[in-house]
């Protein structure tokens, strides 16, 4: 899952109304209150705010199995947006693998 995925999704569900079969009580400030902590590449606290907010979590609607995944692996320490950064200025060793750790 990439972050720019997960913003895809949120972005699109804040112009898009289905039905409520399955899916997670998400409301536009929940949504609103996601894309800011995406907006400022906040994982820990969405994570936090996914803590405080479970029913988030339930549906099986996709924003609600993409924040799942999200919580997951920030859970485990295992976040990883699949791309590798360049060397910074004044090091000689560049980054393999960028993994945001919180």
């Amino acid at each position: 899952m990439t972050e720019s995925r997960l913003i895809g999704i949120v972005t699109a569900l804040l112009f898009l109304t289905t039905a409520q079969d399955a899916h997670a009580e998400i409301t536009l400030e929940h949504l609103l209150a996601i894309d800011q902590l995406l907006s400022a590449n906040d994982t820990q606290a969405l994570r936090s705010y996914l803590e405080r907010n479970p029913g988030l979590l339930t549906g099986t609607d996709e924003l609600s199995v993409e924040l799942r995944s999200f919580y997951e692996a920030a859970s485990t320490g295992t976040l990883n947006f699949g791309y590798t950064a360049g060397p910074t200025a004044g090091t000689a060793a560049a980054a393999t693998d960028n993994e945001l750790a919180h």
